[in-house]
């Protein structure tokens, strides 16, 4: 499994500016409930599980990438990737702006069979340059083939 199988096009989005961490959660909540799915969740149920993820301890990698978890009770997992022209300040070791937040949530009693995937992600999304790349690509079809070949690229390391 990799992260591209759990995002989709209505689930990537690329904003000029939210004014803080908490707007950008609501975001990814939003993205992640994504009317119309099967999810079920009102954005609140998914914005608390993230929220009360984070102050376990902040999921800020550096490099102004950001990677929200949280367990639900859902059928399956999804993800939902948030671009910010404008960062935004956050708990980050290296005290950059935070540029990208790629959120995941899974489904309850589940999240030690997702530890794989949450460490190849930040692997993957370590890289100094990647929240400029994503940034310039912006649109979620080009975002997800460029993630789709960092994956492939990791495989084939």
């Amino acid at each position: 499994m990799d992260i591209v199988t759990l995002l989709s096009m209505e689930r990537v989005a690329c904003v000029n500016e939210l004014s803080s961490k908490k707007r950008a959660f609501e975001k990814l909540a939003e993205l992640l409930s994504h009317k119309g799915s099967e999810l079920g969740f009102e954005d609140e149920v998914v914005f608390n599980a993230l929220i009360a993820r984070e102050k376990l301890g902040s999921t800020a990698m550096g490099n102004g990438i950001v990677l929200p978890h949280a367990s639900l009770n859902v059928p399956e997992a999804r993800a939902a990737l948030l671009l910010l022209e404008e960062g935004i300040e956050m708990d980050t070791p290296d005290k950059k702006p935070v540029h990208v937040l790629l959120a995941l949530i899974v489904p309850n009693g589940q999240a030690e069979a997702y530890q794989p995937l949450l460490s190849d992600l930040a692997m993957i999304l370590n890289r100094k340059t990647l929240a400029k790349t994503l940034l310039e690509l912006r649109e979620p079809a080009l975002l997800l083939d460029y993630l789709s070949s960092l994956f492939v690229q990791k495989i084939a390391a």
